[in-house]
């Protein structure tokens, strides 16, 4: 398996949906799965940002006849199908379907026409960046897609080659949490649980010790330890280029 990353940036003016995010730095989308064959397009965006950024995005991103993934100057003529599963004030978790049909140029759509099933995707959008990271198969032609992406491009876009190369984003996730060890999890757990999380808390650390029938010390260290490792993740996660 190989990891093809790239991005497409955008000036403001040059899509509705990014410039909210450049208006907004703080505003991310994220895919959490998506899934594209000859079939059709399922998808799951989180996005998170000031309220003011999502109510903007709420007619915006859901728009049916509007393509969100599309980078040239041609859009796909069938609807696209949203719900919006989950409505916070600084959260919205996005369902996206769309049938199948060869009158689609989006990015998806495109990446499985080149590349063939058994595609992985991940997007994200931030400022004035939507970086797409790919898992495809070895003998995939990557260079091929990349040539149609450039080619659909319209003015306003900038396409950009990250890298490809062994899969690293994925993998790292994996060992991550295989390096969070069942004690610590286990303290996280027990913490949530019994409420030391809450504000105000619910029990102490020492009462919380006392439960687990742990020394105080070695509870506090694995928390630590456990605290420190979920803030790196995040940390990771939310900075565009760190791993």
């Amino acid at each position: 398996m190989r990891e093809f990353i790239f991005t497409v940036e955008y000036e403001r003016g040059a899509d509705p949906v990014m410039d909210v995010f450049i208006d907004n730095p703080d505003a991310r989308a994220r895919t959490i799965s998506c899934h594209v064959s000859a079939e059709g397009l399922w998808r799951l965006d989180q996005i998170t940002g000031p309220e003011t950024a999502l109510g903007r995005l709420d007619d915006l991103f859901t728009d049916p006849v509007h393509c969100n993934e599309c980078i040239g100057e041609r859009h796909c003529h069938t609807n696209w199908e949203y719900e919006t599963l989950s409505s916070e004030p600084t959260c919205r978790l996005v369902y996206t379907y769309r049938p199948a049909g060869s009158d689609c140029w989006s990015i998806p759509h495109l990446a499985s026409c080149y590349l063939g099933d058994g595609l992985i995707c991940h997007a994200e959008r931030r400022g004035n960046r939507y970086e797409w990271r790919l898992l495809l198969c070895d003998d995939a032609p990557a260079g091929d897609l990349y040539d149609a992406l450039r080619d659909e491009l319209r003015d306003g876009l900038g396409l950009g080659f990250q890298q490809v190369g062994d899969p690293s984003y994925w993998i790292d996730d994996a060992v991550a949490i295989a390096e969070l060890p069942p004690e610590q999890r286990a303290a996280i757990d027990a913490a949530l649980e019994c409420g030391y999380y809450q504000t105000p808390r619910e029990i102490s650390l020492t009462d919380l010790a006392a439960e687990l029938e742990v020394p105080l010390s070695t509870l506090q260290y694995r928390l630590q330890r456990a605290e420190a490792w979920i803030v790196r993740r995040f940390a990771t996660r939310s900075t565009p280029g760190r791993e």
